[in-house]
């Protein structure tokens, strides 16, 4: 079986990204706007999916697995609605934000082409389910369009050079986690060429937002 190990990277994203979303989600729950719970509850319920089928099938729990891959077919829908509410929100907030009238276009590109990205990768974990190979490499990429938001997060929360409105800050925030997850994709890549197409394709869709990013999205600024 591939990827071994896969649940416990996917438990650290989970843990990594309560430390970097504590702030604006995890610490003011009971005020935080409706889309921003159904984005943030299933995208949580989504890593967990993922850590939950890496592990049954890695101890021989195929019954669990099967059930686990069922509820992803109704889980994932509502995912991707989250990040589409998200994006949407940020939208119709940008005219009274601050922070979005001076970083928006960069975090609407990147918004923006995180649900694309997703269909296309859950599209063809569905695809290749009897190659276990590939399947179970889709799956999990799937998580990685999470650790750009991850570390621009961490960082802005972390690194007072970053946590300025200032739009040079913020640009070199997604530098550095477009970076992050370029390496991520590009490290799980290296573990088995043979059968890194997944991973291969969300290093080229983050190319492609990175360039839009530094293109369309200073046009914006």
């Amino acid at each position: 079986m591939p990827l071994r190990r896969a649940h416990y990277l996917v438990l650290a994203m989970v843990r990594a990204t309560v430390v970097a979303f504590w702030p604006t989600y995890f610490a003011v729950l009971r005020t935080a706007r409706t889309e921003l719970h159904l984005h943030g509850v299933t995208a949580t319920a989504w890593m967990l999916l993922l850590a939950l089928q890496s592990w049954t099938i890695h101890h021989q729990r195929r019954g669990a697995h099967r059930i686990f891959g069922i509820v992803s077919l109704f889980l994932f829908p509502l995912f991707l609605a989250g990040s589409v509410a998200v994006l949407l929100s940020m939208a119709r907030n940008t005219p009274s934000d601050p922070f979005y009238q001076i970083n928006g276009g960069r975090l609407g590109i990147l918004d923006a082409a995180t649900p694309i990205l997703l269909m296309v990768l859950f599209y063809f974990a569905l695809k290749e389910r009897r190659k276990v190979q590939l399947h179970a490499r889709y799956m999990l990429a799937t998580a990685l369009p999470l650790v750009e938001p991850i570390i621009e997060r961490l960082l802005g929360h972390l690194a007072p050079p970053f946590t300025s409105f200032d739009p040079a800050h913020f640009a070199w925030t997604v530098r550095a986690a477009e970076l992050g997850g370029l390496v991520a994709a590009a490290c799980l890549y290296a573990t088995a060429p043979r059968y890194g197409r997944p991973f291969f394709i969300v290093g080229m869709a983050m190319v492609a937002q990175a360039v839009l990013v530094e293109t369309l999205g200073e046009s914006s600024v």
